[in-house]
């Protein structure tokens, strides 16, 4: 069970946010039904978790900027790396990445996973389940067998670990499931020195997602698969994070590392 916000006792557990890349895309692309026509960055994140029992990388990253121009949208080729360069920058080698998880199997998150030969890859039982056969409109982000294409996860399926609902995967990290972008998202709780830190990747792709305007409160990203599961799981979020980190924003990177001082990215 995962305890309500402002419970938790805190750690010396820190966020690294690594951007691998970025394309330009409509910002309504993140914001459904809002900010149409209005041109931004979508950064491409991983997310190294130091100071708990084991290293964890969240999410592995996009494909290189060719096969991104080829099969979903134009990158800015000058800022692509590699997520063993960017880990490099680091000092972490990839052997000494210990769990992997996946927020969800969409191509951009889970295409390097085949480069942690030591890693445990955590995945939400229902994703991988809707992975396997998504509806038609989904079938591009998942690079599905069904538009003939070979999913990019199946390349260390042997690793995969089929993990359902929330679960502590380590003292001080927790993944919560939070459906509604996809069927078996899950995002990463980390308790920290300051609070109750989730990466919530596309869940709220965007700082917009989570402070919302003068209509919503919260608003769900363009590509999801159920409204009602998005909006339970927004009130999932108010109970259980101090801080929310957007999945796709270009501010994320105003900080090398998490928990901030001030927190500009929280509720």
């Amino acid at each position: 069970m995962i305890k309500e916000r402002g419970k938790n006792k805190g750690t010396g557990i820190t966020i690294h946010p690594l951007l691998v890349g970025f394309w330009e895309v409509d910002q309504s692309m993140h914001t459904f039904g809002f900010d149409m026509g209005k041109r931004t960055k979508s950064c491409c994140y991983i997310w190294l978790i130091l100071g708990a029992a084991q290293k964890i990388l969240v999410d592995t990253g996009c494909a290189d900027p060719e096969w991104t121009r080829q099969y979903h949208r134009p990158m800015d080729a000058d800022t692509y790396k590699n997520p063993i360069e960017a880990l490099a920058a680091k000092g972490i080698r990839p052997e000494e990445i210990e769990i992997v998880i996946n927020t969800h199997l969409h191509w951009d998150h889970c295409f390097n996973n085949d480069l942690f030969p030591k890693s445990r890859i955590m995945v939400q039982k229902k994703e991988l389940q809707y992975a396997i056969a998504p509806l038609p409109i989904h079938a591009l982000p998942y690079e599905s067998q069904m538009i003939h294409m070979r999913p990019p996860w199946v390349k260390a399926v042997e690793r995969i670990e089929a993990i359902e609902g929330d679960l502590e995967i380590s003292p001080g990290v927790a993944v919560v499931t939070l459906p509604g972008h996809s069927k078996g998202f899950q995002g990463v709780l980390i308790d920290t020195s300051k609070g109750r830190h989730l990466i919530a990747g596309d869940t709220c792709p965007k700082e917009e997602n989570w402070r919302g305007n003068s209509q919503l409160k919260h608003i769900p990203s363009g590509i999801h698969v159920d409204l009602e599961e998005y909006f339970k799981t927004f009130e999932k979020i108010e109970k259980i994070a101090d801080v929310v980190i957007p999945g796709h924003d270009p501010r994320v990177m105003e900080s090398p590392v998490y928990p901030l001082g001030s927190g500009n990215y929280g509720s």
